[in-house]
């Protein structure tokens, strides 16, 4: 019990930090820390899927953002309709996430919540988004806490990065400053996705990125777009290969049928 306090306490700690205003007055630090949001910029692809689900299945659902930051995808989630709720570990997460809701004046709900205990009642939600976090979490209780929350009519999307590439993986070796220790350790694999499967009767899933990332260096370049395009083609290609899939940067899995 008590390992498991303080990996949550390094985590919350480690996201104060990324989130804390004071880290935007330490611009050299913060540009360390922050090195990795160079490769979001082929993020479209994703991006244009994650937004389509949310216009499919936010209007009048009740829906959370399972470990939310800053509230980005929150926010999108009650433009699209929602009565949306986000939680995070982070209490300063949450508190720039309730600011900036109001600055904005969209009606959402921000809790400081721990992901693998949910305070919430069965059955509680209609669809919850999962952005980037089951790789920080105990992956067997958080399958658990969504499958319990989420209705049986429900669904749960979500994004992680995979662990089978090993360009990608050496990437993060050799970033440690980037993530926590524990989430070093526990970047998703193939068997981690179907895990999901003792938990939930509907397991489907998409990838991105494996070639497109050699776009990345050409971000503020002329040329950055027509090759996205080039390479955004040939992945569609390579990825739709069984196996080759998993080599995948990232990928989206949508959670079904809740098991009880």
């Amino acid at each position: 019990m008590a390992v498991i306090e303080e990996r949550k306490i390094a985590e919350a700690e480690f996201h104060n930090k990324l989130r804390s205003h004071a880290l935007g007055e330490q611009p050299e630090l913060y540009a360390r820390l922050t090195s990795n949001k160079k490769w979001y910029s082929i993020g479209r692809k994703r991006d244009s899927f994650v937004h389509d689900y949310f216009r499919q299945h936010c209007a009048g659902a009740r829906t959370l953002d399972f470990a939310c930051g800053s509230g980005h995808n929150t926010f999108l989630m009650a433009e699209a309709g929602a009565d949306a709720t986000g939680i995070d570990i982070s209490d300063i997460s949450v508190a720039n996430a309730q600011q900036e809701a109001l600055h904005r004046g969209l009606q959402a709900n921000f809790v400081v919540m721990d992901c693998e205990n949910l305070d919430f009642p069965d059955s509680s939600f209609d669809f919850v988004y999962v952005g980037g976090v089951l790789h920080h979490l105990d992956l067997k209780r958080a399958y658990s806490e969504l499958a319990r929350v989420l209705k049986p009519s429900g669904s749960v999307l979500c994004i992680e990065a995979l662990a089978h590439n090993l360009v990608f993986q050496a990437y993060r070796r050799l970033t440690p400053h980037l993530r926590t220790e524990y989430e070093a350790k526990h970047i998703l694999g193939r068997r981690d996705v179907i895990a999901a499967k003792q938990h939930f009767g509907g397991v489907e899933w998409r990838f991105f990125y494996l070639t497109s990332l050699l776009a990345v260096p050409l971000r503020n370049k002329a040329l950055f777009n027509p090759l996205l395009c080039t390479l955004e083609t040939l992945d569609s290609a390579l990825l739709s290969v069984p196996g080759v899939c998993w080599w995948a940067w990232q990928i989206a899995f949508i959670l079904s049928q809740p098991k009880r």
